[in-house]
């Protein structure tokens, strides 16, 4: 069994349908569980009438993600456990083609699938882990050229044609993750210290450090709307610099600690300039982490 694992907080009429469309699977036996962030726009009592089987945790503010996630992992009855985003909408086969990708390839434990924005474009959802160097040729646009995009494993993957195969990886984004029981037993949850943005990469590099493997498998989709409780950018770019901020402090101590905020500062002021419109969003970043 498969127990699905929603995280909730004011998005009413889009969980709703994300809780659709999961009842509409094929394939797969599972149990539900709504973990919700203190919703104030009647999310609750709306799943409730229309999914009346579905479990509901109700917290009194909004914990975040990587908590209201270790509380629904915390009560999962599944031999394995999906995550998933409010704003995911699987399609009636996506989780048990990850499952049968998961039986197929013994040695995997962590699944994530092809993710689609709402126009069906691919949208970018596996990567590796922050070094230095990874987060230099980032901020300054180096794993963007053509030859980098194609072979260097960089934190985001952007390239189209990376996506088309199978592919063993550091981390998958946690919109939509499936993964043995087991892995949550022996990894623990997510650390609690992240609120929102990076979290998933963080547990994912202690998944992998108790010896589990981790694959992006292209043939489940899922689209994945993005932000939706958080529309404006700005949470997404000063969370993945503060979990920068945090990863280094937990992984590299020392000198690198020293260099992390010069490379940062210096890519935001080169994409405050070439990116004018996201000007704001960059001196938020340089101003709120460092």
């Amino acid at each position: 069994m498969v127990s699905v694992i929603v995280v909730s907080y004011n998005t009413r009429e889009i969980t709703l349908e994300c809780l659709e469309k999961l009842h509409e699977s094929t394939g797969v036996e599972m149990e539900v569980i709504v973990v919700d962030n203190d919703s104030r726009d009647r999310s609750v009592e709306a799943i409730k009438k229309r999914f009346p089987k579905v479990t509901i945790v109700l917290n009194r503010q909004n914990t975040g993600f990587g908590v209201a996630n270790n509380q629904g992992m915390s009560l999962a009855k599944g031999d394995k456990i999906l995550l998933l985003n409010s704003d995911c909408f699987v399609t009636p086969t996506t989780i048990s083609t990850l499952e049968k990708a998961m039986q197929a390839i013994s040695d995997t434990s962590v699944v994530g699938c092809r993710l689609l924005n709402k126009d069906g474009s691919l949208q970018p959802s596996y990567g590796y882990f922050p070094t230095l160097l990874r987060i230099f040729s980032l901020m300054f646009f180096i794993d963007n050229l053509p030859v980098a995009r194609k072979f260097f494993k960089s934190i985001h993957v952007r390239d189209v044609s990376r996506y088309q195969r199978v592919a063993e990886v550091d981390w998958v984004m946690g919109a939509l993750v499936l993964l043995n029981k087991k892995v949550w037993e022996r990894a623990g949850g997510f650390d609690e210290n992240y609120f929102m943005y990076g979290e998933e990469v963080e547990w994912m590099y202690r998944i992998k450090q108790a010896g589990f493997t981790i694959r992006y498998i292209p043939q489940a989709e899922a689209t994945h709307l993005g932000g939706a409780s958080s529309p404006d950018m700005s949470p997404a770019i000063v969370g993945e610099i503060k979990g920068w901020k945090y990863w280094f402090s937990k992984y590299h101590q020392g000198w690198q600690q020293l260099v992390l905020p010069v490379v940062v500062t210096l890519g935001c002021i080169l994409r405050i300039i070439l990116k004018p419109k996201l000007a704001k969003f960059y001196l938020q970043a340089i101003f709120k982490v460092w």
